[in-house]
C-alpha cells in the first residue's frame, strides 16, 4: 500500500515521463539560412568543440552572449540531444523553484500541483527553433529559486545556504551571458532581496544568514564572467562579454540617432538623409558610405521593406537590420582583425558625431544617448495605444500556442550542421527532401495531437490561473493592508508579476520603436513567471502571515 508521499512521488515521476515521451516527437525547426540566430549558435557551438573558443572573429563572433552556444556544446559533447537537454533543464528549473518555495506550503499536494501546472503549461515546448529562449526560460526559473532560497532557508545550515548560493550565482551569470535584454528581472529581484534582508533584520540577524550565500553567488557568477571576458581579451584583445554592452559601440549607435530627421519613418532609427550628413561631419562614418549605401545596404533594406514600407532601392534600413548592417560595413571597410580594433572604430565615431551634434553643424538634434533603444518620437505614442491592449491580451491568453512544428528551410548542406550538432531529427524543409526521415510513424503523428490537445487545455486552464490570481493578489493585498502584515507568499507573487509585466514592457518598446517583436518567441520566459504568479496570489489568500519564520529544511 502506497503512502501519500510515494503516491505523490510516483504521480510527479510519471508526469515527468509522459511529457518527455510525447515531445520526443516534436523535430527541430531549422532556419538554415539564419546566420544571426539560429546557425549562428550552432556554428560557435562547433568551435566550441573544436577547442576554438569562438573561432575567428567577425561581426558575429561577439554580437550575442555565448552562453546557449556553450550549452549546445556541452549538450552535444555528452551525447544528450539538444532537445531532451533543453527539456531537463526546465524541468530542473520547475523543480528547484518549487523546491525552493516548499517551505511556504501547507501540504505535499500543494506543491505536486504547482509543479504539474508549471511542468506542463504548453509555452513550455512550443519553440521547437534554436533560439536562445530555450535556456532563458529555465535559467529564469533557477535564477527566482536561488533569490527565493535566500529567505525560504535562511535559519538552513551553512552548507544548504551555500548550495543555494552557488545555484544563485552560476544562474545569474548563465542569465547574464545568455540575452543581453535582461533588465526586467530587476523588478523581482529587487523585491526578493529587500525581503530577504528586511525579515532578516526584523529577527535580529543582521543580515548574517544572507552573508554565505550572496558570498558563493558572487564568488561563483564573478568566476564564470571573469573567465569568458578573459577567454575573450586572450583571443580577440578586448576585456568583456558581448560586444552590444561595450561603451564604445553603445556610443556609437546612440549618436547615430541623435540627428532629429525631417521626415519621420516609422521603424527607421536612422534614416538614409541623416547618413548623407553624418558623412560629411564623421570620417570614420564615411569609410562605411560605400557599404551602407551599396549592396550592403540594399540588401538589409530590402529584407526589412516589409516593416518600414518603402522600396529597398531607397536604402531605408528598418530597426533591428540597421544594427546587423552597421556592423557588416565596419568589417567590411577593415575595421575587424580583432574586437579592440572594431570598437576603437566605434569609440571614433562616436566622437565625431557627438561633437558635431554639440556643436550644432547637424541642426537640430537630440540629447546624448548611449543606448541601443531607438529614439522616442511623435508618432511613438500613437502606435503604444494601438497596440497594448493586443499585446497584453495576447500575453495572458497565451496565445499563439502550437505543438506543431512550421517547415525548416535551408539547403541540405547547411542543415547537416543542425542534425549533426542536436542529434535530433529536423522538420521537413522543400530544400531538402533527403534529410527527412523514411517515414514518420503514426504514433509520432498521436504524440504531436495529444500534445496539442494537452497544451489547449492547459493553456485555458493557465489563463483561468492567472486571471483569478489577479483577483486573488488584490484580495491579499486588502487584507495584508488592514492586518498591517505581509507573508511572503504575497510577496514572492508580487515578485513574480513585477517581472512578467516588465518582460511585457520591454518586449513591446522593442515591437513598437524598433521591429515587429511578438507572439511565444518574444515573451517566453514571462509564461511560466505569470503561472507560478496565479497559484502563489491564490495561495496568499489563505496564508497567515508569518514574516519572520523560516524553515531549516
Amino acid at each position: 500500500m502506497l503512502t501519500q508521499r510515494q503516491f505523490l512521488v510516483a504521480l510527479v515521476l510519471l508526469s515527468i515521463a509522459l511529457k518527455l515521451w510525447l515531445v520526443s516527437a516534436q523535430p527541430i525547426v531549422a532556419h538554415a539560412n539564419a546566420s544571426f540566430d539560429d546557425r549562428l549558435y550552432l556554428a560557435l557551438a562547433e568551435q566550441l568543440l573544436k577547442g576554438n573558443w569562438l573561432g575567428p572573429y567577425s561581426q558575429f563572433t561577439l554580437m550575442k552572449g555565448p552562453m546557449y552556444s556553450l550549452f549546445i556544446a556541452g549538450s552535444a559533447w555528452l551525447g544528450i540531444p539538444l532537445p531532451i537537454g533543453q527539456h531537463l533543464l526546465y524541468l530542473v528549473g520547475c523543480a528547484l523553484l518549487v523546491l525552493a518555495l516548499r517551505p511556504c506550503f501547507r501540504a505535499g499536494w500543494q506543491a505536486v500541483a504547482l509543479f504539474a501546472l508549471l511542468w506542463w503549461q504548453p509555452m513550455s515546448y512550443v519553440e521547437l527553433d534554436i533560439v536562445r529562449q530555450n535556456i532563458y526560460t529555465p535559467l529564469t526559473l533557477l535564477l527566482f529559486a536561488g533569490l527565493c532560497a535566500l529567505e525560504t532557508r535562511r535559519a538552513a545550515n551553512p552548507w544548504i545556504r551555500l548550495a543555494w548560493g552557488a545555484l544563485l550565482g552560476v544562474t545569474a551569470s548563465s542569465f547574464y551571458l545568455t540575452r543581453e535584454e535582461g533588465v526586467w528581472v530587476v523588478p523581482g529581484a529587487l523585491i526578493l532581496l529587500g525581503i530577504a534582508a528586511w525579515n532578516s533584520g526584523r529577527a535580529g540577524e543582521w543580515l548574517r544568514p544572507l552573508l554565505v550565500p550572496m558570498l558563493a553567488a558572487i564568488i561563483c557568477a564573478s568566476g564564470i564572467l571573469a573567465t569568458v571576458c578573459a577567454l575573450n581579451y586572450r583571443n580577440y584583445g578586448w576585456f568583456g562579454t558581448v560586444e552590444f554592452r561595450a561603451r564604445e559601440f553603445l556610443s556609437a549607435y546612440g549618436a547615430l540617432q541623435r540627428p532629429i530627421p525631417s521626415e519621420n519613418i516609422p521603424y527607421v532609427p536612422v534614416t538614409r538623409a541623416v547618413r548623407l550628413k553624418l558623412y560629411e561631419v564623421s570620417p570614420s562614418f564615411a569609410e562605411l558610405k560605400p557599404c551602407l549605401e551599396g549592396p550592403v545596404g540594399l540588401e538589409w533594406a530590402s529584407y526589412s521593406d516589409f516593416l518600414t514600407g518603402r522600396p529597398g532601392e531607397e536604402l531605408q534600413i528598418g530597426g533591428g537590420s540597421f544594427v546587423w548592417a552597421l556592423r557588416d560595413c565596419v568589417i567590411a571597410s577593415g575595421h575587424g582583425s580583432n574586437a579592440q580594433e572594431a570598437l576603437t572604430f566605434y569609440g571614433s565615431m562616436a566622437e565625431e558625431i557627438n561633437r558635431a551634434c554639440d556643436e550644432g553643424r547637424l541642426g537640430p538634434t537630440r540629447g546624448r544617448r548611449d543606448r541601443m533603444m531607438p529614439a522616442w518620437r511623435g508618432d511613438s505614442w500613437k502606435r503604444l495605444r494601438q497596440m497594448t491592449p493586443e499585446y497584453i491580451a495576447e500575453f495572458f491568453l497565451f496565445d499563439g500556442f502550437s505543438a506543431y512544428p512550421t517547415p525548416s528551410w535551408g539547403s541540405a548542406d547547411l542543415l547537416e550542421l543542425f542534425r549533426d550538432l542536436t542529434h535530433w531529427q529536423l522538420a521537413h524543409s522543400d530544400e531538402a527532401p533527403e534529410l527527412d526521415p523514411p517515414t514518420q510513424s503514426r504514433l509520432d503523428h498521436y504524440r504531436l495531437a495529444t500534445l496539442e490537445v494537452i497544451g489547449e487545455a492547459n493553456r485555458w486552464l493557465c489563463v483561468a490561473v492567472v486571471i483569478s490570481g489577479l483577483f486573488a493578489w488584490a484580495w491579499a493585498a486588502g487584507c495584508m493592508i488592514r492586518q498591517r502584515t505581509v507573508g511572503y507568499l504575497f510577496v514572492f507573487s508580487s515578485a513574480l508579476l513585477g517581472s512578467a509585466l516588465a518582460v511585457v514592457v520591454v518586449n513591446l518598446l522593442v515591437h513598437v520603436l524598433a521591429f515587429r517583436n511578438r507572439g511565444p518567441t518574444a515573451l517566453h520566459e514571462g509564461y511560466p513567471l505569470l503561472v507560478f504568479f496565479g497559484v502563489t496570489a491564490w495561495m496568499a489568500t489563505m496564508d497567515r502571515p508569518r514574516p519572520n519564520k523560516v524553515t531549516a529544511e
